[in-house]
């Protein structure tokens, strides 16, 4: 009986290679030239594509913002109720740093998680801007809670994104020492509520 020929180290890399080269030009590389509103991309589902003259569009380029899917959803209180934070803004492109100001703010305070009470009776601890940055999803963790402008967008393409209830949902920015900023997904009004309530949040990110 023959005894079966034995490949050598290196046929056994070229055929390997072989195989990776033949997979490879099988799978369709994710590009952004490529995705359209309301579909899955990066984490999330594309929420918006900037265009000439929005603040975020990129010439030349395709730029635009990604909401974490529906059951990524959840509800919080924005944070203490009766000192503020300062320094948030209501513009597209705001998002992310007031996101990051309001958790350094709540940080700051003396041991504000455990003792919540010392900002308000009713505040419970839950901060949305400590969960959304805590956000790691589809491998992204550059996630962050919408600034006004970017909730507009969110309430324009609302029907395309799907996944949004009848409710408000709370946006980033303060709107003074006792409220802060949210959208009403009923009628699309930008509105003040008390930083103590809880509410609905959907995370966003830009591409």
């Amino acid at each position: 009986m023959l005894k079966p020929k034995l490949l050598s180290p290196k046929s056994i890399l070229l055929i390997l290679l072989s195989i990776v080269v033949i997979f490879s030009g099988c799978v369709k590389e994710e590009s952004p030239e490529d995705v359209s509103l309301g579909e899955p991309y990066q984490g999330g589902v594309v929420a918006h594509i900037f265009q000439p003259g929005e603040d975020g569009y990129v010439e030349g380029k395709k730029t635009g913002i990604i909401i974490a899917p529906v059951e990524e959803v959840f509800e919080s209180q924005w944070g203490c109720q009766g000192t503020a934070v300062g320094g948030t803004s209501t513009a597209v492109g705001g998002g992310r740093k007031n996101t990051e100001l309001v958790l350094a703010f709540h940080d700051a305070l003396p041991d504000y998680y455990n003792n919540p009470t010392q900002c308000h009776p009713a505040n419970n601890g839950t901060v949305a801007a400590r969960v959304t940055l805590d956000f790691n999803l589809g491998g992204y963790n550059d996630w962050f809670m919408p600034s006004q402008g970017e909730m507009n967008y969110l309430y324009q393409n609302r029907d395309k994104i799907g996944g949004f209830s009848d409710v408000e949902y709370w946006s980033s920015c303060e709107s003074n020492r006792t409220d802060a900023c949210v959208m009403s997904f009923i009628t699309g009004e930008l509105l003040s509520k008390p930083k103590s309530e809880i509410r609905r949040v959907r995370v966003i990110r830009f591409f």
